[in-house]
């Protein structure tokens, strides 16, 4: 298995409330979330906050799978109901646009799995 690290800046007037209001909304949805990401080949999705000195943040996606830059490259491409209602919701909590692929951390460092 393969993983991708994307960070993105939360925007101000994004809160972590939000955030996981939106995540209670995909548990309540799992099925249509575990069919789309079963068609993308991305087994795993995780998400972070991280409070950075300054008082800013950054949300930390990680995706794996097979090939997940090809899942993040299918998810911006797909015009399913529930993936757009996804990119949409996502989109406005993180000033994001995810009809476009999400641009990988580009220099992972150490990467190490058993």
């Amino acid at each position: 298995m393969s993983t991708v690290l994307i960070a993105l800046p939360v925007p101000q007037g994004t809160t972590e409330e939000k955030a996981a209001a939106f995540a209670k909304e995909i548990n309540g949805k799992l099925a249509e979330f575990e069919k789309s990401r079963a068609a993308l080949g991305v087994t795993q999705e995780a998400w972070a906050v991280q409070d950075l000195a300054e008082g800013s943040k950054l949300f930390i996606l990680c995706l794996g799978g097979d090939d997940p830059v090809t899942g993040n490259r299918l998810f911006a491409e797909s015009q399913t109901a529930f993936d757009r209602w996804f990119k949409d919701t996502a989109g406005a909590l993180l000033n994001a646009d995810f009809s476009q692929p999400l641009p990988p951390i580009t220099r992972t460092l150490f990467d190490w799995q058993a």
